[in-house]
């Protein structure tokens, strides 16, 4: 007895971990499926695969549609001239043109892109052709064909009308010059839309391209268009060579009035610091020159004197033996004095070594020397006197000279001054005679060049006209047309995908909900079921596929537990219509013919219909069972032809749930095990009411039926999600009423695969 309570608890402990783990990872996969899974390449080709009609479909209409409107377009060629710009010049004369050539840089040449464009350019081309004659360009003239005149609105609806709706303007009322500019303007808007200019790649040359519906037509244009331009060219330079001839004639005799201006106030100029100053500016600068020579060798010589002077006064002031003094001893008076004296010194000495001091002639001797002495003195004071005048003389020289160069410095500057006013009436008149005849060059050279002028543009390449058209280019558009529908197709087909919120085979199931999917019941059309009743269909066709798929659920739903095969089985789904109760019958037929006593018990007491569909009476129903008001054996049908036995139900007043979920019916149901092998109940919807919470407690198992394309995901993922909760042990799903034509095609891989593809495996009795 303890060892059964034990297995028991470890079992409800194992189921309850088994009903926890599927709610969390049902929990889970609504959570992944709300946030978006990772990308699965085969189930994007699968995909693309199921839907593969709708592609083809989409890629044949439009490239059916395109072909067809392409091969409607009218045909236009192309042509094509081509212009290169030669900067270069080829000037006769070596001089710098007038008129430079231009420059081959990326702006030039663009500048003459739009000059080709440019709509006076345009205008001589029509002119010249006179394309307002031409219906291509002139929309006036040309023909509507009944199509552009079907949608015309003026064609139907009146003027006032049209007015009244803004869909027209007031006429103006024009004049003849006035509706001629107009058209003009037109046709010239008309002509620049058809053509395209631009630059050859890195190079200098200018393709000129026009398209036309005439072959001829777009290369004489193109040729013209080239023409003009370089007729344009040449009357351009002509027109400024004249400008420019004229305007330098005008300049020509105002430079030549200011030359003779210039020039004339230099003379005037010269002619007047002559007159002042009565010798050139040069003479006047050398004579400064020998001046300031002079006055050094004066202040030298005055500073020699000095000198000697300054010597001479010292040793007078001194006492000193003047006789050492150089101006001494270079005067030959005084040597002569010196050698006189030195005699009569001689003589004294001789003297007195004979005579006395008071000898006479010792006195004359002394006498003698005395006066000789005085002689040489006086001497000397003359030479310091004479060098004091020489001084002087020195002094006076200095200052005569420096008096002298003063003046001449003052005489210079004011001839420098003149000077440098000279020389700029020189520079100007010089400036003014080589402005002159720069200009008088130049008008002659441009003069001569107004017949030598040549274009910067020559045509390298005249348009020759095109064998083929240019547009449309109808490989190209179809081959795009091809692939761009393609594309859409695609497209359209994820967007009907994401459009897409139902169940279409057992392996979305598993993976959006986690709950084991373990069967796919075919939909019977009207082929498959013949004559056939619906409710008896497997005992009716056993060996159809249908039949086989519901005996793979019974298997399936016996291996659920192989120890414990489920008894009591309970069918419910998410909403009505999803042919829960279909299966519930053809199940119990399928249990019935393996020998087993199979009861089918209507548990849906408010859409009840076991009884319509085995075709019984319900007067004695579970409603009067559960009400007490009838015994088990008096509700209890038995169908002869299937061998199955029923419990049907009824409508009723009371609340269902209340009755369902009595325990009564807990009673009732642990008796009918006793009595049958295999028990199914046919539960109503979960997210309708609650009884099938209910009834799914009292199930050994309880399949939970989805139908095919039908029931939204969402919708699937809640009612799973409560029935989980509520502690129901789920045995898995149930795809119902699959289409296994479009199932196959869609080719989700799972079983229903085999039922469409492999049918004739299967017997239609």
């Amino acid at each position: 007895m303890n060892n059964t309570t034990k297995v028991s608890g470890v079992a409800d402990n194992g189921a309850l971990d088994v009903k926890t783990s599927r709610l969390k990872n049902l929990t889970d996969r609504i959570s992944q499926s709300a946030n978006g899974d990772e990308i699965d390449l085969q189930e994007l080709l699968r995909t693309l695969w199921r839907r593969k009609s709708l592609i083809f479909s989409v890629v044949a209409i439009l490239t059916a549609l395109t072909t067809l409107v392409v091969f409607q377009v009218t045909p236009k060629y192309t042509a094509t001239t081509n212009v290169i710009i030669d900067g270069r010049k080829n000037n006769v004369v070596d001089i710098e043109s007038v008129m430079s050539g231009m420059s081959a840089e990326m702006g030039a040449l663009l500048s003459q892109v739009e000059v080709i464009r440019s709509t006076s350019l345009i205008r001589r081309v029509v002119e010249k052709l006179n394309l307002e004659n031409d219906p291509e360009f002139n929309a006036a003239i040309a023909k509507k064909s009944w199509l552009a005149s079907l949608l015309d609105p003026k064609t139907f609806v009146p003027d006032d009308v049209l007015l009244a709706l803004g869909l027209t303007d007031n006429e103006i009322i024009l004049s003849q010059d006035e509706l001629a500019e107009q058209t003009t303007n037109r046709v010239v808007n008309t002509v620049q839309e058809s053509m395209e200019v631009a630059v050859v790649g890195r190079s200098q040359v200018i393709a000129i391209n026009f398209t036309s519906v005439s072959a001829r037509k777009s290369a004489l244009i193109a040729n013209t268009i080239a023409d003009q331009y370089i007729v344009d060219q040449l009357e351009a330079k002509f027109e400024a060579t004249r400008r420019a001839t004229s305007w330098l004639n005008d300049r020509l005799g105002d430079l030549r009035q200011r030359v003779e201006v210039s020039e004339q106030a230099v003379e005037a100029y010269r002619e007047t610091i002559s007159a002042q100053s009565g010798q050139s500016s040069s003479m006047t600068e050398q004579q400064i020159s020998e001046l300031n020579s002079q006055l050094i060798l004066a202040q030298a010589n005055r500073a020699e004197a000095q000198a000697r002077l300054n010597q001479v006064q010292r040793l007078l002031n001194s006492s000193s033996d003047i006789s050492s003094a150089a101006e001494v001893l270079n005067s030959q008076l005084i040597q002569r004095l010196r050698s006189q004296e030195a005699e009569v010194i001689r003589k004294v000495s001789e003297l007195e070594s004979r005579y006395g001091d008071r000898h006479p002639q010792m006195i004359k001797a002394r006498a003698e020397l005395t006066d000789l002495r005085a002689s040489i003195e006086g001497e000397v004071r003359k030479i310091a006197q004479s060098l004091r005048n020489e001084m002087g003389v020195a002094d006076a020289r200095v200052a005569t000279l420096r008096q002298s160069l003063n003046q001449l410095e003052v005489k210079n500057s004011s001839q420098n001054q003149a000077a440098v006013r000279l020389r700029e009436l020189e520079r100007e008149a010089n400036a003014n005679r080589l402005l002159y005849e720069n200009f008088l060059s130049r008008f002659k050279e441009t003069n001569n060049q107004e017949d030598l002028q040549e274009a910067d543009a020559r045509i390298i390449s005249r348009a020759e006209v095109p064998v083929d058209p240019s547009a449309p280019k109808k490989k190209l558009i179809i081959a795009v047309a091809l692939v761009g529908s393609l594309f859409l197709g695609v497209v359209l087909v994820f967007v009907l995908e994401q459009l897409d919120n139902t169940f279409r085979g057992a392996e979305q199931i598993e993976q959006m909900t986690g709950i084991p999917a373990i069967g796919m019941v075919p939909l019977l059309t009207g082929t498959l079921l013949g004559r056939t009743d619906v409710g008896r269909y497997p005992s009716q066709k056993p060996g159809s596929a249908t039949t086989e798929s519901v005996r793979s659920l019974r298997t399936s739903l016996m291996l659920s537990n192989v120890d414990a095969p489920p008894k009591v089985v309970g069918i419910t789904s998410t909403v009505p219509s999803e042919g829960k109760s279909t299966l519930a019958a053809w199940l119990a037929q399928v249990a019935a013919t393996s020998g087993q006593r199979v009861l089918l018990v209507d548990c849906d007491l408010r859409r009840p219909t076991v009884h319509r569909t085995f075709s019984v009476d319900n007067e004695h129903s579970i409603v009067e069972l559960l009400a007490g008001e009838c015994q088990l054996d008096q509700a209890i049908k038995k169908d002869e032809e299937t061998g199955i036995y029923l419990l049907p139900a009824k409508n009723t007043q009371a609340n269902a749930l209340d009755l369902l979920s009595s325990a009564h019916m807990a009673d009732n149901v642990k008796a009918l095990r006793e009595h049958f092998d295999f028990i199914v109940l046919d539960a109503p919807p979960v997210l309708a009411v609650s009884d099938a919470k209910v009834i799914g407690l009292m199930a050994d198992k309880m399949l939970y039926v989805v139908k095919w394309d039908g029931t939204p995901r969402g919708l699937v993922q809640a009612g799973l999600k409560e029935t989980v909760e509520s502690g129901i042990d789920l045995a898995g799903t149930v795809l119902s009423q699959v289409n296994v034509k479009k199932h196959s095609k869609y080719g989700y891989g799972d079983y229903g695969y085999y039922y469409g593809r492999y049918k004739d495996y299967y017997s239609s009795k």
